[in-house]
């Protein structure tokens, strides 16, 4: 074999390892990766040893374009030929099979797979395996599979009680993001603006579907061909005029030559024979969608998982009508049919029967109502109740006819914008008596005084059934709202003896990565027991409460579900911001802190015990609220009481030497340096009211605190460690709390505090790293008698 690759050679490779990115496999080599080329395979005696004699010529060694490999075990998982043209796929897949016979002669039984075709070109694939002496093709739905199994479907095809039949499965969420990447790269050049991508790639791949992959790809055709194959399958779905808001502009010349690579992308990605799989396409299309733009058209993506897990709060089942009166892209009757498939095993052609009597949805946008249908199509049916119209004005609209609502209508943004709770009292309207609504609502609607009435309202005349607080960066990176699912039941006055099921989801599996939020399976998973808590009225400390609700009460989560000691691994990672915080603090103000210092030995600035600064009334408030706290909350350990009320607007203070901390979360709180003559004596701890609500610190230098923070003061003589757990705790308590729902001492009094000695010694550990740093920043500006970590 020559050392120098051709360049059809490099593009057969680069195909391959596209293909095998596709399905989780690392095109690397061992122990790193699962792939050995050809000229690798000298590093692996016992495989350079099974292809002894192997040559395709019956003489001599033979070398196979690559092998898939146990990264462990060295074992051969499947055999891999190449060859540059798309029509030698059979012949491909004969030398494949006979490399992977000499394995088989091993002891392994590895898969053959055939590719034909170059990264640049169309390519042709065929997997086979060995069984019952004799080899057979791999197929999908009865055709040859057109991609390279991943490693549990390729393990199970390959045993020899295994069937040769495979389902596709999803790529992994980072492959969808950098090929959708990929394509809105492709997109910008052609000058498509951002509000049009979707629907671009909407139509690129439901062409592709509907044509099994059958378009042109040169550059004259392709997209008059997109066009045409796209209103085909408007006008199959009985939905003509929706199809022609899908479509791309033939005259734009760039985009029919991006379009020839975006549809080769998406040949990679077997959008053009996965026509029958509509749990599969949906999520590709969903994917790309998101990543292509998707927030820019004003669609907001209610994630997957979620619009699963409302399905299942509401038990959706076979015979249930479901309606989203406000359904953008279709993901919520989606999530319906995922869950009939999932819970229930309908077939294929009893899950089309219900998504054309059973499923509605209305939406106003006409591409977006086109890119719902375009979803229906691409799971294998479009003749659903899909309409292009207002929900409050639609003369179809389903009244009194549907069992479950499931929503997440458009959050207002200014005043003209029709408010969330009209959409509520509408699906209310929707439902039959009993039936279910599972709605996404800002914090504020559920929260707010002003909301107090509409609240009131909907209990005179339906049952509150669970409320579930979200995780706060659901909906990054296209919006910061925080929202909860409220649950209702239709027609039944609610009755406040009977609980209310309260969660806080703060672990969904999922953590934020490049201002994207990807799946993690290191990431805790809490959805199926908020789902349990729900369905079961189920109350765990920290997770899950059940409530009483009246009247204009407010319906958080975080003023029903009791707090628990967080776990230690929570709040060290708290301690750890904290003491980074503090760190940064001294680091950007050593000479102001040494400055301070000075003023107060001096007497320049004083200095005395909070509490005796503030009035008698504020002391017996603050030791009423400490009475009442139960052992071992912060109530209990300190009296709680607002900053100094002089501090409430620093108008005419001029700048000085006094730190002042307020309502932020950098530099340990710090707002700045002011000249104000009187300062608490530390330490103690702070926490925001507003701003950065619920961030918190302990203050270990004199400083005045404004009134937009409380005042933590420890009842009895405490150690620094405890001081910063107590912080800690509260900064995992802060979830509790937004713009629309105040933190007060009393909703702080309760939060648990661990009694935790392992803990304690970690904080103080920490906590002696933390003062080497503090010393070296002051070491510049304070006397030697004055570096000390903390003021006595």
């Amino acid at each position: 074999m020559s050392k120098t690759k051709g360049i059809s050679e490099r593009r057969s490779e680069k195909l391959l390892d596209e293909l095998l990115s596709a399905q989780g496999w690392s095109p690397k080599k061992p122990p790193v990766g699962d792939v050995l080329l050809q000229n690798e395979y000298g590093a692996f005696p016992l495989i350079e040893k099974a292809l002894k004699q192997a040559s395709k010529t019956g003489s001599g060694s033979g070398y196979p374009e690559a092998l898939l490999v146990d990264k462990v075990t060295e074992k051969v998982l499947a055999v891999v030929e190449a060859k540059k043209l798309s029509s030698e796929h059979g012949k491909a897949l004969r030398e494949a099979q006979h490399y992977a016979e000499r394995f088989k002669q091993k002891g392994y039984a590895p898969l053959a797979i055939g590719l034909a075709g170059t990264s640049d070109d169309s390519f042709e694939l065929r997997v086979s395996r060995y069984a019952d002496g004799e080899w057979s093709i791999v197929t999908y739905g009865g055709k040859p599979v057109s991609w390279i199994p991943n490693r549990t479907d390729l393990e199970r095809v390959a045993s020899p009680h295994g069937r040769p039949e495979l389902r596709p499965t999803i790529p992994p969420p980072e492959v969808l993001a950098r090929r959708a990447e990929e394509i809105n790269r492709l997109l910008r050049e052609a000058k498509i603006k951002d509000e049009f991508r979707p629907a671009v790639v909407a139509a690129i791949m439901l062409a592709l579907a509907s044509s099994k992959g059958r378009i042109r790809r040169d550059e004259d055709h392709i997209l008059a061909d997109i066009n045409a194959e796209c209103l085909r399958a408007f006008e199959k779905a009985g939905k003509p005029a929706l199809g022609r808001s899908l479509h791309v502009e033939e005259a734009n010349a760039k985009l029919a030559t991006r379009a020839v690579e975006i549809a080769r992308i998406l040949e990679k990605l077997n959008v053009s024979v996965l026509t029958a799989e509509h749990d599969y396409l949906g999520q590709l299309y969903e994917t790309f969608f998101r990543y292509t733009g998707g927030n820019t058209i004003g669609q907001y993506f209610t994630p997957r998982h979620i619009a699963q897990f409302m399905a299942d709060v509401c038990e959706v089942g076979p015979r249930d009508h479901v309606l989203d009166p406000a359904c953008g892209t279709g993901g919520f009757l989606v999530a319906a049919m995922d869950r009939l498939l999932r819970v229930h095993d309908l077939s294929r052609a009893e899950m089309i029967k219900v998504a054309r009597k059973q499923l509605y949805g209305f939406e106003t946008e006409p591409v977006t109502a086109a890119l719902c249908v375009a979803n229906m199509i691409l799971r294998g049916d479009g003749a659903t109740q899909i309409h292009q119209e207002d929900c409050f004005t639609a003369p179809d609209f389903p009244e009194g006819e549907v069992d479950v609502v499931l929503m997440n209508p458009p959050f207002p943004h200014k005043s003209s914008d029709t408010p969330s709770e009209d959409f509520v009292d509408r699906a209310l309207e929707a439902l039959k008596q009993r039936g279910k609504v599972a709605v996404v609502l800002p914090t504020s609607l559920i929260v707010k005084k002003s909301k107090g009435a509409w609240r009131q309202k909907i209990l005179k005349h339906h049952r509150l059934l669970a409320v579930c607080q979200l995780p706060d960066e659901l909906f990054q990176p296209y919006a910061s709202a925080t929202t909860s699912v409220v649950v209702l039941e239709k027609g039944v006055k609610h009755d406040p003896n009977v609980a209310t099921v309260f969660v806080r989801l703060h672990h969904d599996g999922l953590t934020l990565r490049k201002g994207i939020r990807v799946e993690r399976a290191t990431e805790p998973n809490d959805i199926a027991m908020a789902v349990d808590a729900i369905v079961n009225k189920r109350a765990i400390p920290g997770f899950s409460g059940l409530g009483r609700v009246s009247g204009e009460r407010e319906w958080a989560a975080g003023a029903y579900v009791d707090s628990a000691p967080p776990s230690r691994d929570e709040v060290q990672q708290a301690v750890d911001v904290h003491l980074r915080r503090l760190a940064s603090f001294y680091t950007r103000y050593s000479r102001e802190v040494t400055a301070q210092r000075d003023q107060v030995r001096q007497g320049g600035i004083r200095m005395a015990d909070y509490r005796q600064l503030i009035s008698q009334a504020k002391k017996d408030n603050a030791k009423a609220l400490s009475d009442g706290a139960r052992p071992g909350t912060i109530g209990d350990a300190f009296d709680i009481v607002y900053g100094m009320k002089e501090l409430h607007s620093r108008d005419g203070i001029a700048d000085g030497e006094t730190l002042v901390i307020s309502p932020t979360e950098a530099y340990n709180g710090c707002y700045g340096w002011l000249e104000f003559g009187q300062v608490m004596q530390p330490p103690f701890v702070t926490v925001a009211q507003t701003g950065s609500i619920g961030e918190a610190f302990v203050q270990f230098e004199p400083c005045a605190v404004n009134d937009d923070c409380l005042v933590l003061l420890p009842r009895k003589t405490v150690s620094e460690a405890t001081l910063v757990i107590a912080a800690a705790c509260l900064h995992e308590e802060k979830w509790r709390f937004s713009y629309g729902r105040k933190l007060t001492p009393a909703r702080i009094a309760q939060f648990a505090l661990p009694d935790d000695p392992v803990l304690e010694a970690w904080v103080e550990e920490r906590l002696v790293h933390t003062r080497r740093v503090v010393l070296a920043a002051l070491a510049g500006y304070a006397d030697a008698e004055d570096k000390a970590f903390f003021v006595d």
